[in-house]
């Protein structure tokens, strides 16, 4: 399928198509009045990314990042959470404005900045990354403080890096396809969200997080700490956020993937850094992850 007609596809703004303005969607696109094309139900994953790419090549050349948004009441309302929390003001909707939005992302990005000072990305990030790991193994070990002679996270990431485990995938023949964009797919109507390609008006898409705010919850780090990681993988690897299904789940596309079997076992535990639940609520252990991440050419977290 050629690229306009993947465009024609999948944008569904005219008057003969579009669909009902639902109130999720009239108060999304008041707070964070960004270009976007809906993404029309039915419409074939492969389809939509190809306008992802098609998007990404010219927002190479205007100055913007494409970006998937599976938009739902929680996703909005854990927004609208942020950036009140950001103003110390009532997490209203109807009273919340763009510019506190506009606002709430000039502060998360200068507050990563000065952290990060003149410290390179690789370098902000690793130092940012062996903070959190710290974090994790700490509340994991104070969760299981009662079990801790059955169960000691530090030693089974240690045990896990020192294993003689390596991944033997092979490089993915084809261009990935988003999972959020296969599950919108074959979604029925009525569970569907509204999936979004958004022009994220930024010419680094390690910016993304703070244009949508997310996390600060439970395990899910907040959007400094998520920066360190955006920039530290982007710079690395390429890996830039792609997709945002819901409340929990974030995607990346990965321009590089990691082809040393030994660096994707270390790739596994900075995932784990930053998403907990990722090797043992969502791949049951270290070793399947880093098979996934080994040769992979995109990245999931999901967090409970």
């Amino acid at each position: 399928m050629s690229e306009s007609a993947a465009s024609e596809s999948v944008a569904s703004e005219s008057a003969a198509s579009a669909p009902a303005m639902s109130d999720t969607y009239r108060h999304f696109t008041r707070l964070f009045p960004y270009p976007h094309e809906r993404i029309a139900v039915g419409a074939a994953a492969t389809d939509a990314m190809a306008r992802y790419d098609e998007l990404a090549k010219l927002g190479r050349a205007e100055g913007f990042a494409p970006f998937f948004l599976n938009l739902n009441d929680t996703v909005l309302e854990s927004m609208v959470i942020a950036v009140s929390l950001e103003h110390d003001i009532i997490d209203d909707v109807e009273t919340l404005t763009p510019e506190q939005v506009s606002a709430y992302t000039r502060a998360v990005l200068q507050r990563y900045r000065t952290a990060r000072g003149g410290a390179s990305a690789e370098e902000y990030g690793s130092a940012a990354i062996a903070q959190q790991l710290r974090r994790v193994v700490d509340d994991g070990e104070d969760t299981n403080e009662d079990n801790s002679d059955e169960f000691n996270l530090n030693e089974f990431v240690d045990e896990f890096m020192s294993s003689d485990f390596l991944p033997d995938e092979e490089p993915e023949d084809e261009a990935p396809t988003l999972s959020a964009l296969l599950c919108y797919e074959l979604l029925d109507e009525e569970e569907q969200g509204e999936m979004l390609l958004l022009q994220i008006p930024t010419d680094d898409p390690a910016d993304i997080p703070a244009y949508l705010p997310f996390g600060g919850w439970n395990d899910c780090p907040n959007a400094e700490t998520q920066l360190a990681f955006t920039h530290y993988w982007r710079e690395k690897y390429g890996a830039i956020p792609a997709a945002l299904d819901g409340a929990n789940c974030l995607e990346f596309l990965v321009e590089r993937p990691v082809a040393d079997p030994l660096e994707a076992k270390k790739v596994a535990v900075e995932q784990f850094a930053f998403c907990s639940d990722l090797p043992f609520q969502v791949f049951e252990d270290f070793e399947p992850l880093t098979e996934f991440i080994h040769q992979s050419r995109q990245w999931y977290f999901w967090w409970d």
